[in-house]
């Protein structure tokens, strides 16, 4: 997986892949700056490289099913949704979506365009515990992108 260049210093840290009930949705790689241990305060990305195709509105309901999950306010939950639907278009497989994290703000790629930025540092945090909070529901994948670091 290519990062965009504005994102160079950034190194993989982890990498898997994720599967529901037995079919592989995505491989993921978490990159930290050079390599090092994930830290919420410095930069981070994370790559999803799908295996199939799946349409936006499945990606982002299930986005924000995960966020309810880890206390996203009621009040932002309609416009973090519109957020998502522009930054996530339906994924062909093959396709590649990045978010990346630094003071607070994130970005989204597709295939190397951008396509959301997000001035949010709570959407920030809500959106990337999905796969990097110890309640993850890809407790597997979690550790393999934090390449067991807790």
């Amino acid at each position: 997986m290519a990062l965009p260049a504005e994102l160079n210093g950034l190194q993989p840290l982890g990498a898997g892949n994720l599967r529901w009930f037995g079919f592989k949705l995505y491989d993921a790689t978490l990159y930290t700056r050079q390599g090092q241990a994930f830290d919420w305060n410095q930069p981070f990305a994370l790559a999803l490289r799908y295996a199939r195709d799946i349409p936006s509105a499945r990606i982002v309901d299930a986005s924000v099913e995960e966020m309810q999950r880890y206390g996203m306010p009621p009040e932002r939950k309609n416009s973090w949704r519109a957020l998502m639907q522009s930054a996530f278009p339906d994924v062909k497989q093959g396709d590649e979506i990045i978010g990346a994290y630094q003071a607070g703000s994130v970005r989204f790629w597709h295939n190397g365009r951008l396509t959301a930025t997000v001035e949010d540092p709570l959407f920030g945090r809500m959106f990337f515990r999905i796969w990097l909070d110890p309640a993850s529901r890809a407790p597997a994948l979690r550790q393999q992108l934090l390449r067991s670091q807790g």
